[in-house]
């Protein structure tokens, strides 16, 4: 019988913590990173294409520029059930309160570890699953 697994995509300006992301999420047989992109433009073209039930997203980067990156984001996958988990190097309580305001369902720091990272997935896969049945 065949599990859904649970598509996830990366927005990070670095590459070697995209590829380091994607690697340590591909060792869990659920989850499957569809895509990964540099910045919030391109993130959005990507989630539009590739359809995943979790972004991660960091905020510090150069997109961070936006004046509400959460919300445009939800704004421009409003046609799509996914859940956005803010991924940052450092706690900021200004921008995590803003971040959750914003809709983010999570906000994490990047240096979780692997299985805690996943079951984090997990739950906000599942949130946003039973908010577009709901």
């Amino acid at each position: 019988m065949p599990t859904n697994k649970i598509r996830v995509m990366i927005i990070d300006e670095h590459l070697v913590v995209r590829r380091a992301l994607a690697a340590r999420l591909a060792s869990f047989p659920n989850i499957d990173v569809v895509a990964t992109a540099r910045d919030y433009n391109q993130g959005v073209e990507k989630a539009l294409n590739h359809k995943p039930d979790v972004v991660l997203l960091e905020l510090k980067g150069k997109y961070g520029q936006k004046a509400d990156p959460i919300g445009e984001m939800n704004k421009a996958l409003a046609d799509q059930s996914v859940g956005l988990i803010v991924l940052t190097s450092y706690a900021d309580d200004d921008e995590q309160q803003a971040a959750i305001k914003a809709g983010a369902k999570r906000y994490l720091l990047k240096n979780i570890d692997t299985a805690s990272l996943t079951a984090e997935i997990e739950a906000v896969a599942k949130e946003a699953q039973s908010n577009d049945q709901g």
